[in-house]
């Protein structure tokens, strides 16, 4: 059941690239701040009339459900440096930063969960990690800002790098409670973590997350729905019989890719020659996991 890992990471990215192509309209809107704690909202909607018919039963023992506890509170941390790093930094140098997570998660999960991997996989997912950072990576931004048009090329590093290291640690708190408990459960203590932290802390952050109308707009909606299926998909990707959580976060991260092949159709955005390569790289990556790897 290798193979269902593949194809679960794969829905992961779809759904996941989307959603952050989606939120940067939403974002300018209403506010990053506000996007995450009511995407996140909106996924629980979601999920609650779900879990009956996707997991009749919830049983969670006490110390995977601390560690998603745990995991929740670092979540939201790693998304308010994200949206930190992406709103102080230059784009082509903090997002592949942030896209480490998967290599960090890979780590974490070999030293923590003592996962094991072939040296096939190994290979493939290293290819898949790298196809990301090149994907996110815009040659062109980097030549206008050492130009001297953005000459702060290291404003933004240390956030994505926290948001990347947090991510990891996120994905190791779920792959190590998700087998014990329900796929559906991880999602949903994730995101009432989240919300209840961004409540808590807004005050302090000088954040507004009073609703409104724009707060729950078709497309923060659609944002919500997406991640819910994306997350979704990755938990079953963890808890099939045979599942990985190195593969599954590795190819979560061609979201990427995702983001900007919708940035190519629908905005008229031209691929680089390094995104190509990347892009290339990620798919006879995730190729050889599909034909090799299993």
């Amino acid at each position: 059941m290798f193979y269902q890992s593949v194809v679960a990471g794969l829905v992961t990215a779809l759904c996941w690239g989307t959603a952050d192509f989606s939120s940067r309209g939403q974002s300018e809107r209403i506010g990053y701040y506000k996007t995450i704690v009511y995407s996140m909202l909106i996924t629980l909607v979601v999920l609650i009339p779900l879990t009956p018919v996707l997991s009749p039963r919830l049983a969670a023992p006490i110390f995977p459900l601390l560690a998603l506890v745990v995991a929740g509170l670092l979540n939201f941390v790693a998304f308010t440096f994200l949206y930190r790093a992406f709103h102080k930094g230059v784009v082509s140098v903090v997002a592949p930063v942030a896209y480490t997570y998967p290599a960090i998660t890979t780590v974490l999960s070999i030293v923590i969960l003592g996962a094991v991997l072939t040296s096939v996989q190994i290979l493939a997912i290293a290819g898949i990690i790298l196809g990301v950072i090149l994907t996110s990576t815009r040659l062109s931004e980097l030549r206008q800002s050492l130009s001297g048009r953005a000459p702060n090329l290291t404003a933004g590093f240390i956030p994505a790098l926290t948001a990347a290291v947090f991510f990891g640690g996120v994905y190791v708190g779920v792959g190590y409670a998700a087998p014990a408990v329900s796929f559906v459960l991880p999602v949903m203590i994730l995101r009432i973590m989240g919300i209840s932290v961004g409540a808590i802390l807004a005050p302090a952050l000088k954040q507004d997350v009073r609703p409104s109308r724009a707060t729950f707009s078709k497309g923060l909606v659609l944002i919500g729905v997406l991640e819910a299926v994306g997350f979704l998909a990755l938990t079953y990707g963890i808890t099939v019989p045979g599942g990985s959580l190195p593969v599954v976060t590795a190819i979560s991260g061609m979201g990427g890719a995702v983001a900007a092949s919708y940035g190519l159709v629908l905005l008229k955005e031209r691929l680089e020659l390094n995104q190509i390569a990347g892009v290339v790289l990620s798919l006879l990556g995730v190729f050889v996991l599909l034909y090799l790897g299993g």
